[in-house]
């Protein structure tokens, strides 16, 4: 008797414990065919400080000038130098906490019916978007606090490198909008709830 109230116990608190796991709300969590809320809201927050990254950029390489020229860079080029900073660490958190994201609720679309290369071409298209994205931030620090001359044009290099990879996102997205047809370019349409259908 004694063994089995042990064991009934056991399984009680085994029972207990998962009941007061706390689920992870839907707007964080994607389902099969649709990217949760958050995920939708971040992956655009990133576009949009893309966009004023790239049109700061400039602005770094004539206060740098200007330095080597021993002369005072204009203010305008100084906050926009002090934007683009700030721009890139923002970028560095909000693509990590993707990543976090991505493991903690898994991936929300199926792609069992799309071709195995297919597969190997946007797995290999993302982790090196992410893996650009977290070391353009790191080598703009760097460039800037330590040496610009080194990491100056590391930093160019990823960026560069990062252009093309938006380039085949864009062309990629577009092609299962027009030619495929299927739900993956709906997928990330910001207030888009219909679950993606597996394309054919």
């Amino acid at each position: 008797m004694t063994g089995n109230s042990t064991e009934e116990g056991r399984v009680s608190r085994k029972l207990e414990g998962r009941m007061n796991v706390p689920t992870v709300p839907r707007w964080v969590r994607p389902v099969p065919g649709q990217y949760s809320l958050l995920q939708k809201a971040l992956h655009w927050l990133v576009v949009a400080i893309l966009v004023v990254q790239l049109s700061t950029s400039s602005a770094i390489e004539r206060s740098h000038t200007a330095h080597h020229q021993g002369v005072e860079p204009d203010p305008w080029d100084l906050l926009l130098h002090e934007v683009h900073t700030y721009g890139g660490l923002a970028v560095f958190c909000i693509v990590a906490l993707r990543i976090l994201l991505r493991i903690v609720g898994g991936v929300s679309a199926d792609t069992r019916d799309q071709a195995r290369l297919l597969r190997i071409a946007a797995t290999a298209n993302h982790v090196l978007l992410y893996g650009v994205l977290l070391a353009l931030p790191v080598s703009g620090v760097a460039a800037r606090y330590f040496d610009f001359v080194y990491y100056g044009p590391i930093h160019v290099a990823l960026t560069r490198l990062l252009l093309v990879l938006i380039l085949l996102h864009v062309v990629a997205a577009l092609w299962h909008l027009l030619i495929r047809r299927d739900e993956v370019f709906g997928r990330m349409l910001l207030f888009s709830s219909r679950p993606g259908k597996p394309a054919s």
